[in-house]
């Protein structure tokens, strides 16, 4: 897979950034803004209460309306019933394309044929699905990289010794199982850093604290915590403090605001920044592309790189873009 010209030629400074107005936005609200013209993109992502998915849709319909597209952003809600029936709206209200961030790899294929089929051309971002030439194209993160590279900068700072354990995301995502495998390709070569336990936190910062409240209780001598997202090491580190636990390096990847804060503040040590507005930009200039041209004129699986952040560059972070040359 080819590499979509990774940062820092994805991450420009300039870019549209969020409002606080926009991010509140209900999809019903953001549905109807779309600017005036004959054609017509739908946007369809998970929960826009995530600020991932809201700077997602945002960036998309902005890009969109640039493009001179009437731009519908909806919620799926991470459903897959629910986007299929979105999809068949969408398509039967005379959609030219689709720019979809699909509820669930494997079990969206369906709902991808069915648009292709009735000539909606549709772009993955953010998930892929396990079959080619039914999307024109498909833009991920590179989450191999953006793992690694978090978990090397974790031993930096823990060394080759001591006890961790992973919280992972989400084990039904394929994202998050790679996140997960990445870690271990990196801290399984050190066999004195010893995982004492690995648990799914789904996620979410509630169910990744409850889980760490839990773990410490069995093993109050772990020198740090892997996260699979965002949310789960905010869970964690919410969990030690309630603990009193000082010392224990914690690193996580998605890079939003409220992670930079705790990198800001030393509570986070590590993170990985995904380009969530550059990668959604950039899926409907290919849809736009394609409209025009018949293709893409790019390979259907693109990756981008994450964006290790650190105390040093925390300050470039804002709403996933990074902001600084």
């Amino acid at each position: 897979m080819k590499m979509s010209r990774p940062f820092p030629l994805r991450a420009t400074v300039g870019a549209a950034l969020l409002s606080v107005t926009a991010l509140a936005l209900s999809p019903l609200a953001l549905a109807a803004e779309g600017k005036s013209g004959d054609r017509s993109i739908a946007i369809l992502v998970n929960s826009l209460d995530n600020p991932y998915y809201a700077a997602e849709a945002n960036a998309a319909r902005e890009q969109a309306q640039e493009l001179g597209y009437q731009a519908r952003v909806l919620s799926h809600q991470e459903d897959v019933n629910r986007q299929r029936e979105l999809i068949s709206s969408v398509v039967a209200q005379g959609a030219d394309g689709i720019v979809l961030d699909n509820a669930d790899s494997s079990a969206s294929v369906a709902a991808v044929r069915y648009a292709t089929e009735k000539d909606v051309p549709i772009v993955l971002i953010n998930r892929e699905i396990p079959e080619d030439g039914i999307a024109i194209a498909q833009l991920s993160h590179n989450n191999v990289q953006a793992a690694s590279q978090v978990a090397q900068r974790f031993v930096e700072k823990v060394g080759e010794k001591g006890k961790y354990v992973e919280l992972t995301c989400n084990l039904a995502d394929n994202n998050c199982v790679t996140r997960s495998q990445a870690f271990h390709r990196v801290l399984d070569q050190y066999p004195d850093l010893q995982m004492v336990a690995r648990q799914d936190a789904g996620g979410e910062l509630l169910r990744a604290k409850q889980a760490m409240d839990s773990i410490l209780q069995e093993h109050p001598d772990i020198n740090g915590v892997v996260s699979g997202n965002g949310p789960v090491a905010l869970g964690a580190i919410a969990s030690l403090k309630a603990a009193n636990k000082q010392g224990v390096t914690v690193v996580g990847i998605d890079g939003s605001n409220d992670e930079r804060n705790a990198v800001r503040s030393g509570d986070l040590y590590a993170t990985s920044m995904l380009q969530a507005q550059e990668l959604a930009r950039q899926g409907v200039r290919e849809l736009d592309q394609y409209l025009k041209t018949g293709s893409t004129g790019q390979p259907e699986r693109q990756l981008f790189r994450g964006i290790l952040i650190t105390s040093d560059n925390a300050k470039c972070v804002q709403d996933f873009e990074y902001q600084c040359q």
